[in-house]
C-alpha cells in the first residue's frame, strides 16, 4: 500500500463535493484482514468498502445459500423497508448468519448507510470487486514465466486496450451511450408523475410516481435539489439525476432534456472525459533493446514443471 501511495499520489486528492468527508478515491476489497489494517495505516482518509460477493460467500459458509442470497440485494437497496424485511427473513432462517452480517459496519457495504449518511462518497453502483477480477482475467497470460515477461505482457495488453478504446470513442461527444439511453427512457416514463412542493420556498419536492398501469400503486419520493439527493438513492449513488429528479426538471422547471444532460450529469459520464483519460498511451518497449544494468537479477528460466495444478484459471468455488 505504501508503494501504491508513492506511485500514484492523486489517490489522496480531495473530493470535489464538500459534503463528502473522505478523499476522492474509494477502495473496495475482499475484507482481507491484513489489507484492512494496511488501508487504515496508509490511506486513513480514504473510504474503504467490502465486496458484496465476498461477504455473500462468507455468509454461505456460516449460514447457507438461503441467507447468502440476500447479501447482494442488501448492498444495493436504499429502502429501509426492504432492508428490514430481508433481515427479518434472514433471522428466521439463521440467527448465526444475521449476527455475522450485523458484525460488519454498515457504511462499508449496506446500501441504506448511503441514504442515512450524506458524508459518504458516491459508489457509482459498484458494490463488488469484479473490475479487479476482470483485470486479472485480462492479464492471465502474464501469470507464467519470468517477471520480465510478465511485465512486458501486461504493458502490451494495456497498449492494445487503450488503442482500441480510442478508436471506439473517436469523434464522439456528450453523454456516453448507455447513460444517455437510460436517461432518455426515464424522461419519457416520468411524464405521468406528479410534483408536489413540500415546503414553500424550500428546495425539497415530493415526486408521486404514477404508473401507466392503473392497477399499480403510486410511490412517493422526496428530492432535495440543492443537495442533489433523492430518497430512492439513485441520484447520490450515480451522480446523475434519478427518475424523480427528471420529473421535477421536466414538469416543474420545464427544462429540456438537453439542458438537464448538460447541467446535472457528472462530467465523468462524457466522451470528452473518456478521451482525456485515453489521451496518453503506454510507450512500448522493444525487449531486444534492453541490456543488463549489472544490478537487477536476470529472469530465471523455468524448464521443469512445478508440482500441482497450474493456476491459469480462477477456481470459482
Amino acid at each position: 500500500m505504501q508503494l501504491l501511495y508513492d506511485a500514484i499520489e492523486f489517490l489522496v486528492m480531495s473530493h470535489p463535493k464538500t459534503r463528502v468527508r473522505y478523499k476522492y478515491f474509494t477502495f473496495i476489497s475482499d475484507r482481507q484482514k491484513g489489507l484492512i489494517q494496511a488501508l487504515k495505516t496508509v490511506f486513513p482518509d480514504n473510504h474503504s468498502c467490502f465486496c458484496a460477493i465476498h461477504i455473500a460467500r462468507n455468509t454461505e459458509k456460516v449460514a447457507g445459500k438461503k441467507v447468502a442470497k440476500f447479501v447482494h440485494p442488501l448492498s444495493m437497496t436504499f429502502s429501509h423497508r426492504l432492508t428490514t424485511e430481508w433481515l427479518e427473513k434472514m433471522d428466521q432462517i439463521s440467527t448465526k448468519g444475521r449476527d455475522y452480517l450485523d458484525g460488519i459496519p454498515p457504511h462499508q457495504w449496506k446500501g441504506i448507510a448511503w441514504s442515512d449518511d450524506k458524508g459518504l462518497p458516491p459508489r457509482y453502483g459498484i458494490v463488488t470487486s469484479n473490475m479487479s477480477e476482470s483485470m486479472n482475467n485480462m492479464f492471465r497470460q502474464a501469470r507464467d514465466g519470468s517477471w520480465l515477461r510478465s511485465l512486458d505482457t501486461m504493458m502490451g495488453t494495456m497498449l492494445e486496450r487503450i488503442s482500441v478504446l480510442r478508436k471506439e470513442t473517436e469523434g464522439k461527444s456528450g453523454i456516453i451511450k448507455n447513460v444517455l439511453s437510460r436517461l432518455r427512457g426515464q424522461w419519457e416514463n416520468c411524464a405521468v408523475f406528479k410534483v408536489v412542493e413540500t415546503k414553500k420556498g424550500r428546495s425539497e419536492f415530493t415526486i408521486i410516481r404514477q404508473s401507466r398501469k392503473a392497477r399499480d400503486n403510486s410511490n412517493r419520493y422526496t428530492i432535495d435539489i440543492v443537495e442533489q439527493q433523492c430518497e430512492c438513492g439513485i441520484w447520490q449513488e450515480h451522480d446523475f439525476p434519478c427518475i424523480d429528479a427528471l420529473a421535477y426538471f421536466r414538469l416543474e422547471k420545464k427544462y429540456t432534456l438537453n439542458h438537464v444532460l448538460a447541467k446535472f450529469v457528472d462530467k465523468v459520464y462524457t466522451y470528452e472525459n473518456e478521451n482525456e483519460l485515453l489521451k496518453e498511451n503506454i510507450v512500448p518497449v522493444c525487449m531486444e533493446t534492453i541490456s543488463r544494468d549489472g544490478v537487477t537479477m536476470a529472469p530465471k528460466e523455468t524448464f521443469k514443471r512445478s508440482t500441482g495444478r497450474p493456476r491459469k484459471e480462477r477456481i470459482r468455488k
